[in-house]
């Protein structure tokens, strides 16, 4: 034991060891200013070394009278569990105050530390600004669930009655989300069941909060995905979603508002992907402000995708031009050629715009695309023909052959059924690589179907005509 002591002594910095016996004798006589004098020209390290010495009421004393911005920096070095005593022991404001003078990496290392009750109570104290900051260095991804979800909410011990958990809510339940539906949990705040607040108030107040439990519930992981979470609220018309982390604990809730605001954002996202707009140099929030967004910004959003386009389409005139014999000899099949590609990069954009929705709803899977493939084709077919005879009129009158007509017409038909099948099955395979399906742009298939359309309808008409 005297080893151990000895062992503990030599640890400590030279000055806390100097005047550790001092310190002792002015606890003795209740001296605390004097020990205050003299330790407010130490750094926030010694400061928690000495108060890691005391006994816990001497500590929790001295660390009330260090000044505010000390405190932080002192709570900051000290251990997890004199971080928990000190923070339990402290009001709401005193809490809040000391906290909102940590640095963002010192808070979340703190918050990483203590228990869950604890990191829950201190996120509802902080502003939402410092919150989302907060919640962002926890560790949670971006986008993720854990960066929405919000502590302002209600939890019930299971053991109280009903009476209990009544006054509990009237203490507690202005300041957080909803109402609707409180949460119940163990002691160690491990999610347990979530009951409406109707059953609560028609319940005997005798009553034990876990006779009114039937263990069901829905609840989802902080890390998910923020997609994630709309699925379960639109399936079961929840006003709140419970957070948990991998071992149940309950660590906040996302709510329907928070939902509203991320399918907007998804929204637009999705849009501009399908446009070709590059969000990144703008941000999802300001795109759509388009009165207030900088030129250059503006600019920068749109430029990326034109250009790529750009040397896709190149590729067509380097088709055209491997066919010149062809177009020189029939030189009113040129006429023909922006309709046939124009109609066939728009049967791709339905296909592609229908397989899109359908994968961002979760109605379809990456399992479901050969389902999806032989199905477009049958419907591909009958809008290939369909639109072969819409130009075969033109093709005969304009054409002045039945060849000409014949060619335009085969190109039409084949034209469609590819661009349809390159619409469906775009969609897959950007989410093969783990991209998202929206990106499969509406410019993209376009020019897809313009490089392939126009290969395609030089090349029946080279087999047609000679």
């Amino acid at each position: 034991m005297g080893k151990k002591m000895a062992e503990k002594v030599r640890n400590l910095p030279s000055l806390v060891v100097l005047l550790k016996p001092d310190i002792d004798e002015l606890i003795k006589a209740k001296e605390w200013r004097e020990i205050k004098d003299l330790i407010l020209s130490w750094e926030a390290p010694d400061i928690a070394d000495l108060l890691r010495e005391l006994q816990p009421d001497e500590m929790l004393i001295l660390f009330r009278m260090l000044p505010q911005a000390m405190q932080s920096e002192v709570l900051a070095e000290m251990d997890t569990e004199d971080q928990e005593l000190i923070i339990k022991s402290l009001t709401d404001e005193q809490v809040k105050s000391v906290i909102a003078e940590l640095t963002p990496d010192d808070r979340t290392e703190l918050f990483e530390e203590l228990t869950p009750v604890l990191t829950r109570k201190l996120l509802s104290l902080l502003p939402q600004d410092e919150r989302k900051e907060a919640l962002q260095l926890l560790g949670y991804p971006e986008n993720s669930v854990g960066r929405l979800m919000t502590p302002d909410y209600v939890a019930l011990n299971y053991r109280w009655s009903i009476a209990q958990a009544m006054q509990h809510i009237r203490e507690v339940g202005i300041d957080a989300e909803t109402i609707n539906v409180v949460y119940v949990v163990d002691d160690e705040w491990h999610l347990l069941d979530d009951i409406p607040l109707r059953r609560l108030i028609l319940a005997d107040p005798a009553q034990s909060v876990e006779s009114l439990m039937d263990h069901s519930f829905i609840a989802i992981n902080a890390h998910a995905d923020q997609e994630e979470a709309i699925k379960p609220i639109k399936r079961y018309d929840l006003v709140a979603l419970p957070v948990t982390d991998s071992e149940g604990h309950l660590l906040g809730i996302v709510t329907i508002d928070d939902i509203v605001d991320v399918i907007e954002e998804e929204q637009t996202e999705d849009l501009t992907k399908i446009a070709a707009i590059e969000a990144a140099p703008v941000g999802l929030d300001f795109i759509t402000n388009i009165k207030e967004i900088p030129l250059t910004k503006l600019f920068r959003s749109r430029v990326t995708w034109l250009v790529a386009l750009l040397l896709m389409d190149l590729i067509t005139g380097g088709i055209i031009q491997g066919f010149e014999a062809t177009i020189a000899k029939y030189v009113v099949l040129v006429t023909f050629l922006p309709v046939l590609v124009d109609t066939a990069g728009n049967a791709g954009a339905q296909s592609a715009t229908l397989v899109i929705r359908a994968m961002a709803l979760g109605l379809v899977k990456m399992k479901d695309w050969l389902l999806l493939f032989s199905r477009e084709i049958l419907v591909a077919l009958g809008l290939g023909i369909t639109m072969g005879l819409g130009i075969s009129v033109m093709g005969i009158v304009r054409g002045g052959s039945a060849q000409i007509a014949l060619v335009v017409i085969a190109s039409m038909i084949i034209n469609v059924i590819v661009g349809s099948l390159i619409g469906v099955l775009l969609p897959f395979i950007f989410a093969k690589f783990k991209k998202d399906p929206a990106a499969a742009s509406t410019p993209l298939i376009t020019s897809l179907a313009d490089i392939i359309g126009t290969g395609i309808y030089l090349g029946v008409a080279r087999v047609f005509l000679g």
